[in-house]
């Protein structure tokens, strides 16, 4: 199990010199997925596993959007003009959900996968704040290790609320407290990568987190004090970027403006079938006044989707969102009423970083985000967790201290 909290761990950088680093033909994060599938298997034969996640709405519509994507990467998809291997990309994401749906059979390891997300954000942003450092505040956006400052910002909206819920409501006082600086240290992160389309799914979270409860206030209010002395003085936050753009924001707004209406065009011209997977990049190539010739992303992770995969590759997409998001509404609706607070400030969470990711993403394209796919896979295995209580206990639910001292986890009563 502890391989797959590694993978976890690891999930926010995709740069990192020894995750990445190669060993009999495979990379050190292939070798942590191989051991977490051969466990998993292990586990399946033992019948540990949360079978109940296949037939989650997220699950499913994955299973459509492979298929979409496989056909479309076979047909259509010029390989030669391709700098990475999407479909590489999507098989190891089906291989993510095969594996957490096996794994995470119980509240307890659902708790520590969490920690362990939260754990790898926090790795992330001290190698943000140590580029920052090491430059000399020269490199104003840094965010190298977890692929670009942008990526970096959009990925730390998913466990950003979870440490705030865990920092604020935690029961074991080491777990209280690491939260704590880990939420600290990703702000500082946050605000150095100085992305404008996070910041705007930083606000759609703590508008989020006001309307759910009280509670969710509470700490929405403390991020916001805590995070807007960064914004103000920070060498280039984002706020200062959003209100007083130089020439290099504009510039880079009239980029993502033009890498837009191309894929407008492409979804035009292609609503079908897309001009096929991994192929954006190579149909965006156009002069841009001030830029030169440029090829790019569409920076916009629905618009990437619909160009290349046309729009039954987005409904595919839409429905993961809608299945995740479900989930984490029943999990914060179980955890009200079988008073389980910890449930329900996990279910919050999980819905506050999705909805945060999904605003983000509207600005970048980060539909191959591993971050992103594992809480997705994460939110799956939700509805078998709360079936498999339901069907084993007939009695209430509550928290209670477990044998290894940890408590905010569902047992029975």
């Amino acid at each position: 199990m502890y391989f797959f909290y590694l993978l976890v761990f690891a999930a926010p950088m995709p740069n990192h010199p020894l995750f990445e680093a190669h060993l009999l033909g495979f990379t050190g994060i292939k070798w942590i997925g191989i051991a977490c599938c051969l466990y998993a298997f292990y586990e399946m034969w033992k019948g540990r596993s949360s079978r109940g996640a296949w037939r989650t709405t997220e699950v499913q519509a994955f299973a459509v959007l492979f298929c979409i994507a496989a056909v479309s990467s076979l047909t259509l998809s010029k390989r030669g003009t391709i700098t990475f291997n999407p479909m590489a990309s999507y098989l190891s994401f089906a291989l993510l959900f095969f594996v957490a749906a096996v794994l995470v059979n119980s509240y307890e390891r659902l708790h520590k996968t969490l920690l362990a997300a939260i754990a790898g954000e926090a790795l992330t942003s001290l190698y943000v704040i140590r580029e920052f450092q090491a430059s000399g505040g020269e490199v104003t956006r840094p965010g190298y290790i977890a692929g670009d400052s942008n990526y970096f910002a959009t990925c730390a909206l998913l466990v950003i609320p979870f440490a705030m819920y865990f920092a604020w409501k935690g029961k074991v006082r080491k777990e209280r407290w690491f939260c704590v600086i880990s939420l600290v240290f990703i702000l500082m992160a946050f605000t150095l990568a100085s992305s404008r389309g996070a910041l705007i799914g930083l606000g759609t979270e703590i508008t989020c987190l006001m309307l759910l409860s009280g509670k969710s206030r509470k700490s929405a209010i403390l991020v916001a004090v805590i995070l807007l002395p960064l914004l103000l003085y920070a060498p280039s936050s984002p706020l200062s970027r959003l209100l007083h753009p130089a020439y290099g924001d504009e510039l880079g707004s009239q980029i993502r403006w033009h890498f837009w209406k191309s894929g407008l065009d492409m979804i035009q011209g292609h609503p079908l079938t897309g001009i096929g997977l991994g192929n954006f990049s190579a149909y965006s190539n156009m002069f841009i006044h001030g830029a030169g010739r440029r090829q790019g992303m569409a920076c916009n992770t629905l618009l990437e989707l619909t160009a290349e995969l046309g729009f039954p590759g987005l409904l595919a997409y839409i429905m993961i969102l809608w299945g995740a998001m479900r989930s984490a509404v029943k999990l914060r609706l179980a955890g009200m009423n079988n008073g389980a607070p910890a449930l329900q400030h996990i279910g919050e969470a999980m819905l506050t970083g999705l909805l945060g990711f999904i605003a983000a993403s509207m600005f970048v394209s980060a539909e191959y985000q591993k971050p992103f796919w594992v809480m997705v896979a994460l939110s799956a295995v939700v509805p078998a967790l709360l079936k498999q209580q339901d069907l084993n206990h007939s009695n209430p639910l509550h928290i209670q201290t477990n044998a290894e001292g940890h408590r905010g986890l569902l047992t029975a009563a």
